[in-house]
């Protein structure tokens, strides 16, 4: 799955700022798929939000 910065980008408005900034430490630089999954794991509520706004199934 090809995940684009501009999505990325749209993504990122959506989520918890510490949350975020937290997987970014732990895996920078990385795949958007990969920090996705480790964001769902953190906050599994938000694969909701992937797949109803951004078709995105992790």
């Amino acid at each position: 799955m090809r995940i684009t910065q501009e999505k990325m980008d749209a993504i990122a408005v959506l989520m918890d700022d510490e949350t975020r900034e937290k997987v970014h430490r732990e895996l920078a630089p990385c795949e958007p798929i990969e920090f996705l999954k480790r964001y769902c794991e953190l906050e599994p509520s938000f694969e909701t939000v992937l797949k109803d706004e951004f078709s995105i199934e992790i």
